[in-house]
């Protein structure tokens, strides 16, 4: 391969790479700032509920975030003149949807079957694989992002350590309770990242 083809190549793999990535700054803050405050909302209305009940809700939840979100998507597609399905979403997807399956079942699981705290640990799972989603599809999403996954897969690995292997959890975690702890991870983190990447795009609409 001649150095101009080298270059060439280059050029088409970073071309890619930004491409990929503008489907995560469609969505990224108005998307993250809804999904927040949904979120919160969720939270309060799930409190002193269990099990199925409790679960519920911040399934109603989810399905509310996905929909905002698919429509953030088809309305950047459209304004770029490309198709919805396209190849980045199907990457996405791809590196995503593996841990967000085991998580969504595993908390499910939870739900069903366990015993004392079972919404915790069920909270847990889904925000430790949410963050590990979010890392699965770093390569070619916003660095803000890995940031954010990194702050789930911590949370969710501490909360589910303390359930699951200390006698006593942390007074913390007692305190915030299965709802408190969703709202504080999928409400609180999705708003200070909504908000920290509205006033960077604000700033340089190239960083994410």
């Amino acid at each position: 391969m001649t150095t101009h083809e080298e270059a060439a190549e280059q050029l088409r793999a970073i071309r890619t790479m930004m491409q990929r990535a503008t489907i995560f700054r469609a969505l990224s803050g108005e998307a993250a700032m809804l999904g927040g405050a949904l979120s919160l909302a969720c939270g309060w209305i799930s409190e002193g509920k269990a099990g199925w009940a409790w679960g519920s809700v911040w399934l109603v939840g989810l399905a509310g975030a996905l929909v905002f979100a698919s429509w953030q998507l088809f309305r950047a597609a459209r304004a770029s003149g490309k198709t919805f399905w396209s190849h980045g979403l199907k990457v996405a997807l791809r590196g995503a949807l593996p841990s967000l399956i085991a998580g969504g079942f595993l908390g499910l699981l939870f739900l069903r079957h366990g015993t004392a705290g079972r919404e915790t640990h069920a909270a847990s799972m889904w925000i430790l694989h949410y963050g590990l989603a979010l890392l699965a599809i770093r390569e070619f999403a916003p660095k803000s992002m890995s940031w954010l996954g990194i702050a789930f897969a911590v949370t969710g690995i501490a909360s589910f350590s303390a359930m699951t292997f200390v006698q006593s959890a942390s007074p913390l975690l007692l305190k915030l309770g299965p709802s408190g702890l969703m709202a504080a991870t999928f409400g609180g983190f999705h708003l200070l990242y909504g908000a920290a990447i509205v006033t960077t795009t604000r700033r340089d609409p190239a960083e994410a």
